[in-house]
């Protein structure tokens, strides 16, 4: 039961590091999907520059949340792997977060078959644990640092990059403008009720669409991110809500101990904590 559950532990983190869970959740023997290297001569920047509208909505929508020392949000995520015959197979997965920087995060992912997995930082501490039925594995090691420092840990742990963890980056000014080399204002839109600014951008790697709330709360509301690179473009999108900036985090929110009937896995290999 430990091996399964491990996976699962696995690809459920990996919704974090969505290049990564093309090739995570595979349902048949398919092969993965290949990524051009540099050597390969990826796609360049083609597009316009980034505009002063999209650059003052992007830094608003940054400043703002960088500013909350607590928040938490909701989000459903979907992924695409490709089949080897070209058929896009979407996964999911419905994720709750609750931040506390500058180095506590309980982040727990609900996949749609079932399978379950959570994050815990209590600023000392990086905790991992999935349950199915009666069955309980999990694993923790020391916390490198701040909450930047650790979900760059888990992305090296998954050997991915990262991606939708640099909404809760503590300088998220700097990792936003470190990700977008172009874009362009698309215009006003509706999701799911809320008047957004929609965002065209675009790196070397990724296109993104991004939607920000309108008004004095802007926050992200929905992304798609295409990978240019990768053969057939498979997409990652995630739709967000429920953001709260004033919540009654208690410190229960963010310790971790395991039941009695618990088993502890090998995650984080060599690093564990004692």
């Amino acid at each position: 039961m430990s091996r399964p559950l491990i996976v699962v532990m696995i690809s459920s983190v990996a919704l974090l590091t969505p290049a990564h869970a093309q090739a995570s959740d595979t349902p048949h023997d398919a092969d993965p999907v290949p990524v051009h290297t540099d050597e390969e001569s990826p796609a360049t920047i083609d597009g316009p520059e980034l505009e002063k509208q999209v650059l003052d909505i992007l830094t608003r929508m940054t400043e703002f949340i960088s500013q909350a020392s607590s928040y938490t949000l909701v989000a459903d995520t979907e992924h695409e792997y490709l089949e080897r015959d070209g058929q896009r197979i979407e996964f999911g997965s419905h994720i709750i977060a609750a931040i506390q920087r500058p180095s506590r995060a309980h982040v727990r992912f609900d996949n749609r078959d079932g399978d379950n997995a959570t994050i815990i930082l209590d600023g000392e501490t990086v905790s991992i644990f999935s349950t199915r039925g009666n069955a309980y594995v999990y694993d923790t090691t020391r916390q490198p640092g701040d909450i930047d420092a650790s979900f760059e840990f888990l992305a090296e742990q998954l050997a991915t990059p990262d991606q939708l963890h640099h909404f809760f980056a503590l300088d998220l000014t700097a990792a936003m403008k470190s990700m977008v080399e172009s874009g362009y204002y698309i215009g006003q839109a509706k999701i799911a009720g809320v008047w957004c600014d929609n965002l065209a951008l675009r790196n070397n790697d990724e296109y993104v669409q991004l939607w920000i709330e309108k008004g004095s709360t802007p926050v992200p509301r929905r992304i798609v991110v295409t990978y240019r690179n990768v053969e057939g473009q498979p997409q990652f999108r995630a739709q967000f809500s429920e953001w709260e900036f004033s919540p009654d985090l208690s410190t229960t929110v963010f310790s971790f101990s395991p039941p009695a009937h618990a088993q502890r896995v090998e995650f984080f290999g060599n690093t564990a904590a004692d």
